[in-house]
């Protein structure tokens, strides 16, 4: 098997504790967290009423409408987390 290069060369994040590379960046800095309370959890008698939930997102504002139309919520998080790192 012949192993080829791969260059990184962007960065892009969607995660509990932020959306992009400066908000993660300012979470982390600042030591907050992205596990918060979740209700849903407790109405449901979960035994873990935590979660690391991303922030509300507009996809529409930042995926094409006829793209976003065949992609469930995981696919627009990946497509916002590839736009940001070919943009840096």
């Amino acid at each position: 098997m012949q192993f080829h290069k791969v260059v990184i060369t962007g960065l892009g994040i969607v995660s509990s504790i932020g959306v992009g590379r400066d908000a993660v960046k300012d979470s982390l800095e600042n030591g907050r967290s992205g596990i918060k309370f979740n209700a849903s959890y407790a109405e449901h008698g979960m035994r873990s009423q935590v979660a690391g939930l991303v922030p509300e997102i507009d996809f529409s504002s930042r995926i094409d409408r006829k793209m976003l139309r065949f992609m469930g919520e995981a696919a627009a998080y990946s497509h916002i987390a590839m736009q940001e790192a070919i943009e840096t």
